[in-house]
Order: C-alpha cells, then structure tokens, then sequence
C-alpha cells in the first residue's frame, strides 16, 4: 500500500501521514551522513516530537545497510522517506534494489558480544525503533518505526 511516497508494511503503519519528505542519496561512503544531516533537518523544521538525534541515526543506520548489503555502484541513487504519522509516530523507509533480506531475524535480534562492536539495526532497536521489511516491484523497504515518548498524565 502507498500512502504520499511510503511503502506502508501494514504490520507497523496503522494511520495515515500527516506529512512525508523523500530524497535520494548517492550510494557513496557519504550517505549514511548525509541521511543523518536530512533527517536532523526534516524533523527540527517540523518540530517533530521524538528524540531528534536517535531518529537521525536510526536513519543514517538503514541508509548505511542499504549501501553495505545491496551491491550498488556508487552512482546509483537509494530513496528515503520520512513520515509523520496523525499518532505522532514517525517512519524512516530506506528503498534498495536487493529485494530478499537474508536472515532478517537473525539480523534483527543479533546483539554483540562482549567487545564486539554494536551494528546498525542494533543500534537502531537500542534507540526504540521497530524494523520491519517488505519486497517491492524495484527490491525492498526497510522501514523503522519511532514512537514519541509518553508523557505522563
């Protein structure tokens, strides 16, 4: 389902947006920076009501897999979308051409070892987003899904 330039996985986006921003990196050693520095920018212009730093790494994350696992050339364009949710809810969607996600669960679930250092969906889980993916016509959507806090009564 297409909902203004995401992909909802219908397991995570249950409510219309109520505004989405795309863009398209260059599949360089740059764009997962890149990625952080336009969600930091997306979300401070719209006073967006997550923890602004954790959603640009979050989304510098899925960026920076994108790059690593879809054996890409450099001039390839990957897209990125954001969107705010009418529940405060924000989604980060990061499009690439490889349409499977070998061992997604095994990704997802995997925590380093002790002096190991700590991978993107890690550290994306660690800074409360839910991942979940999807194949597309192109490949595939990785999508984190970032609640706002909940702010007591």
């Amino acid at each position: 389902m297409d909902q203004g330039g995401i992909v909802a996985i219908p397991s995570l986006v249950r409510d219309e947006p109520a505004w989405t921003r795309n863009c398209k990196f260059r599949a360089t050693c740059h764009a997962d920076g890149n990625a952080r520095s336009y969600t930091r920018l997306y979300l401070t212009l719209n006073h967006i009501f997550v923890d602004i730093e954790d959603a640009a790494v979050i989304g510098g994350a899925l960026m920076a897999n994108a790059v690593m696992h879809s054996d890409v050339p450099e001039y390839a364009e990957i897209p990125m979308h954001w969107a705010l949710l009418r529940t405060g809810e924000l989604v980060i969607q990061v499009q690439d051409a490889r349409r499977d996600f070998p061992d997604f669960d095994e990704a997802v679930k995997w925590a380093p070892a002790e002096g190991e250092k700590p991978r993107g969906l890690w550290i994306a889980r660690q800074l409360g987003a839910e991942i979940a993916y999807a194949p597309t016509e192109g490949g595939k959507v990785v999508q984190a899904l970032i609640r706002p806090p909940v702010v007591p009564a």
